[in-house]
């Protein structure tokens, strides 16, 4: 009849049968429980290891059913990997470097399919054709290299004065000086942009007419050796 064995795993007591402990022969359990190696017994008893308790139930259930299964949100694998060190148990100690290797290309493949997703900018044009009034919305770094919009202001420190919180309320361009839709389009598209789509609503002189305009954001560049970057 198979012996039953207690074990005190780092304060947690587990209960299995000596055929179990010593179906790998050449590991450290199955060293110890075939007596070639010396053991400890606590107070009550039990056999004494001096592992990580609440990690030996995957070493055990492995010992069971030599296999190796674990939650799905399982974190510990480096202080699995350690245990199974161990208790030298090569089959399990290659069974945790399997886990480990595909934890690492599930995340790889993650980063590949965070990577292939595009990021765009938008740039959006109002007209209100009521009042013949232009309104653009976008970063205030993208107005700037559109000389239509610049255009329209008196001076540089007018213009730059118009464009804090323009991704919000949009750049309002003064009535007094009209605008070339032609020109300012083609600026658009000039730093990358592509019409996305139009619309108009009211669809009479009251109506407002936009354009939305795309661009692939870039990924930032390289930073130097100095710590700074460089945007082309």
């Amino acid at each position: 009849m198979d012996e039953v064995i207690n074990l005190n795993v780092g304060g947690r007591i587990y209960t299995t049968s000596r055929s179990t402990l010593t179906r790998y022969p050449d590991s450290m359990l199955g060293a110890m429980f075939s007596g070639r190696i010396q053991s400890t017994r606590d107070l009550e008893g039990n056999y004494v290891i001096d592992g990580d308790g609440p990690l030996f139930r995957f070493v055990l259930n492995f010992l069971r059913r030599s296999v190796l299964t674990l939650p799905e949100d399982f974190k510990e694998l480096d202080m699995l990997a350690a245990e199974a060190d161990f208790y030298q148990i090569q089959e399990f100690i290659d069974a945790v470097t399997q886990a480990k290797e595909k934890v690492i290309a599930v995340k790889e493949e993650q980063k590949q399919q965070l990577a292939a997703i595009i990021e765009y900018e938008f740039l959006e044009v109002e007209f209100e054709c009521a009042y013949g009034q232009w309104i653009i919305f976008s970063t205030s770094d993208v107005l700037q290299h559109i000389p239509a919009v610049k255009a329209t202001f008196k001076d540089s420190h007018n213009f730059k004065n118009r464009l804090n919180r323009v991704e919000e309320y949009g750049l309002i361009l003064p009535r007094d000086k009209p605008v070339n839709r032609v020109n300012l389009f083609r600026e658009i598209t000039t730093l990358g942009f592509t019409l996305h789509c139009t619309s108009s609503s009211g669809g009479d002189e009251r109506s407002t007419d936009r354009w939305v305009f795309t661009r692939e954001v870039k990924p930032p560049p390289p930073t130097s050796a100095s710590g700074s970057s460089t945007t082309l």
